[in-house]
């Protein structure tokens, strides 16, 4: 029998939680119930709002449409986990050091256009930064309504696309900068253990500070978390990655939104975890 009630499904020791909208598909509303174990989904029931679980085709349809609003944000939620605000805190620990890469001459002749290219890096950091926290927010805004109005309406969805390119696109940027001026960092925090030794005793301090900031145990570190998320950014796109950072940056965006057009959830491994009956 397909129309069962969905606690038949929940095995022992498992948790549920049912999400926190509706999705609507051929005209009609149908709940998602996800069971987990020790933090991992074990399985997923779809049911109508008479409460009783619908037929495995049916619930396929749903959770495909499932799949492709949480696909949006897929990056987000992976980035937030990893950085839990440090990305931020960062960005304003570097705005309070940074003037000192503005002193001409310091790093002498030899370092200086690399370090320019590393002030310019880090500039963009902060932008990229600024940016991807509002479109944290605006996101953040956008489930509380779908919340409040427990279904993904039309809008929702062209919303959710235009906020999830936004956010890749300046998440992109940003990565490509850090990782362009990986090599320099280490040369400058190089530079510094030898010779900052040598300069007057203010710009000694302030030099000091600066490459504690960008050292591995804080930014580089942080940068270096953010770097290793790019394949994820880039996944099934195909990318020309020898063209200079704003032409890549801009024909990422076309390449992402066209994926957004076309994007099929991996159902191969989602369908074992449905635990709806054929009819």
């Amino acid at each position: 029998m397909v129309n069962k009630n969905p606690k038949v499904y929940k095995k022992m020791l498992e948790n549920n939680h049912t999400l926190p909208y509706k999705v609507r598909v051929g005209g009609q509303l149908y709940e998602v119930i996800v069971y987990s174990m020790l933090g991992k989904i074990a399985g997923i029931i779809v049911a109508n709002l008479d409460g009783l679980t619908v037929n495995r085709d049916t619930a396929e349809r749903v959770i495909i449409e499932v799949q492709k609003y949480s696909f949006y944000f897929d990056y987000l939620k992976k980035r937030a986990q990893i950085m839990k605000e440090r990305d931020s805190i960062t960005a304003e620990r570097i705005e309070g050091v940074q003037r000192i890469l503005n002193e001409k001459g310091l790093f002498g002749k030899k370092l200086q256009s690399e370090i320019d290219e590393l002030n310019l890096a880090l500039e963009v950091y902060k932008q990229q930064q600024r940016k991807l926290d509002i479109y944290q927010e605006d996101i953040a805004l956008l489930n509380e309504k779908v919340e409040a109005q427990q279904e993904i309406l039309e809008e929702d969805w062209n919303h959710a696309e235009d906020l999830s390119l936004a956010y890749a696109m300046a998440a992109y940027g940003q990565s490509l900068y850090l990782e362009k001026t990986r090599d320099t960092r280490k040369k400058m925090l190089k530079w510094t253990q030898l010779h900052g030794k040598m300069l007057p005793a203010d710009q000694r301090r302030a030099l000091s500070k600066l490459a504690f900031v960008l050292s591995e145990a804080q930014a580089g570190h942080i940068f270096e978390q953010i770097i290793s998320l790019i394949p994820m950014l880039e996944n099934d796109l195909k990318l020309n990655r020898n063209q200079d950072i704003p032409a890549r940056v801009k024909d990422y965006g076309k390449a992402y939104e066209a994926h957004c057009r076309v994007y099929e959830p991996p159902m191969d491994k989602i369908r074992p975890l449905i635990r709806n009956k054929k009819a």
